[in-house]
């Protein structure tokens, strides 16, 4: 999948109704549960707070790492 397309389904999730666990499903492209920083990159807005979002510095986002970016940037998307 290429990353404008990922870019564009993630833009929709967030305009519509989706859940923070949809958005972080479709960036994580192979699917092993974490969101690494190559996926990121289809959100430049998730790529620049990236150092404060990996907070085990662990170079992966978790669901409840990335529920932190959603629930910060959902209210700025409506």
């Amino acid at each position: 999948m290429s990353k404008k397309l990922i870019a564009a389904a993630v833009v929709a999730l967030f305009a519509g109704t989706a859940t923070a666990g949809g958005v972080f499903a479709t960036l994580d492209t192979d699917m092993n549960g974490a969101v690494s920083k190559d996926e990121a990159s289809a959100m430049s807005s998730l790529t620049e707070q990236w150092e404060t979002l990996d907070a085990d510095a662990n170079g992966e986002l978790s669901a409840e790492e990335f529920a932190t970016y959603a629930a910060e940037e959902k209210p700025a998307a409506k």
